[in-house]
């Protein structure tokens, strides 16, 4: 950096504290390598003038999500989302005002519209046994999963009638971590909506499976009656606003209708995006170091164009403790494989080509 020691005195307890606070946590780094380590390399890879700019990036735009925040809003989900349409369903089959809150907890149907609640993982990430331990949800209505097998479907129903509610469940929670453009939860493939999402509602209504096969959720849950309520730990406005679009143009394709939500505990606005893409030195760096070569079949799912603002071109300063999403700046988290750049913060990806 060609810094005086003037400046070393006054940037390298900055330094020391961001790797210490946050970013030694990042679970990507090679052995050996951490922060301090990964922010030398990188910024070697630039010009003087660029490593003026990309060190004030880091410093001063880098959103870094720790594993103890991701437990916090596992902690704070049920009371914060999961609880307020627990009390709405009792307001509204009781008309019992929604503001006397006490009350609505406290009545007798409030025990088993919680119970007739099921909750699903879609990934590893959704942490559903964290958010069972911390909500007090029963077991037998939680699973990492809504790929769920006959046998464990028998078992939940089973366990739901010895705790005295007949019938199927009539609520359903996916939950999950993070979501930067909805994609891989509803998109339009061939002309037919899918994704994760999709397959979900498909599943429940019997809809394109296999002829004269009836799924396991269909036999789960009350699809003649039920919400869906889909809650992510983090993500980004455009993603929810997507998904909530793609989720009602479904109903209408199928003539079909269901309540739903989706909604999000950590929402990142739209402002982070837009700063990225009019900071004319980000781009220049951007442009000057990634290169097609990240374009895959993967990647090309979402918009594309400008493939060096990250998938779907959303352009997010974000860093998770456990990974870089690649919705994030490609400047911070890609790797080729030729080792030409390398991001500070390396990402695994999901997918081989």
């Amino acid at each position: 950096m060609n810094w005086s020691a003037e400046e070393v005195a006054q940037e390298r307890p900055l330094i020391q504290a961001m790797a210490n606070l946050k970013y030694d946590e990042y679970q990507q780094f090679s052995p050996g390598i951490r922060f301090t380590e990964s922010l030398a390399q990188w910024l070697s890879q630039f010009d003087s003038k660029e490593r003026e700019y990309a060190y004030s990036f880091i410093k001063e735009n880098l959103i870094f999500i720790t594993a103890d925040q991701i437990t916090h809003l596992v902690n704070i989900c049920f009371a914060q989302k999961i609880n307020p349409w627990l009390l709405r369903k009792v307001s509204l089959k009781t008309t019992i005002p929604f503001y006397l809150v006490t009350k609505l907890r406290n009545h007798i149907s409030y025990k088993e519209i919680l119970r007739k609640s099921l909750f699903l993982g879609v990934s590893d990430g959704a942490k559903i046994d964290l958010l069972r331990r911390s909500s007090g949800i029963s077991n037998e209505q939680v699973f990492s999963s809504y790929f769920i097998s006959s046998e464990k479907k028998d078992d939940l129903l089973s366990e739901l009638e010895k705790d005295g509610f007949s019938g199927k469940f009539q609520s359903v929670y996916l939950i999950d971590d993070f979501t930067g453009s909805g994609l891989s939860y509803a998109r339009t493939e061939d002309g037919v909506l899918t994704g994760k999402i999709i397959k979900f509602l498909r599943l429940i209504f019997n809809i394109q499976i296999a002829e004269n096969k009836v799924s396991v959720l269909s036999e789960l849950i009350d699809s003649s009656s039920f919400d869906l309520h889909i809650i992510f730990y983090i993500a980004r406005r455009d993603s929810l606003n997507y998904l909530e679009k793609q989720i009602k143009e479904w109903q209408q394709i199928n003539s079909l209708h269901f309540e739903f939500s989706v909604d999000a505990i950590q929402v990142i606005e739209d402002v982070f995006e837009s700063e990225a893409k009019s900071n004319k030195d980000l781009l220049d760096i951007s442009k000057k170091y990634i290169t097609s070569e990240i374009l895959d079949r993967h990647f090309k799912k979402g918009k594309h164009l400008h493939y060096y603002l990250g998938f779907d071109e959303c352009a997010l300063p974000l860093v998770l403790h456990h990974n870089t999403p690649n919705n994030s700046l490609p400047i911070l988290w890609w790797y080729p494989e030729n080792d030409q750049f390398r991001g500070i913060f390396p990402r695994v990806t999901r997918h081989r080509e």
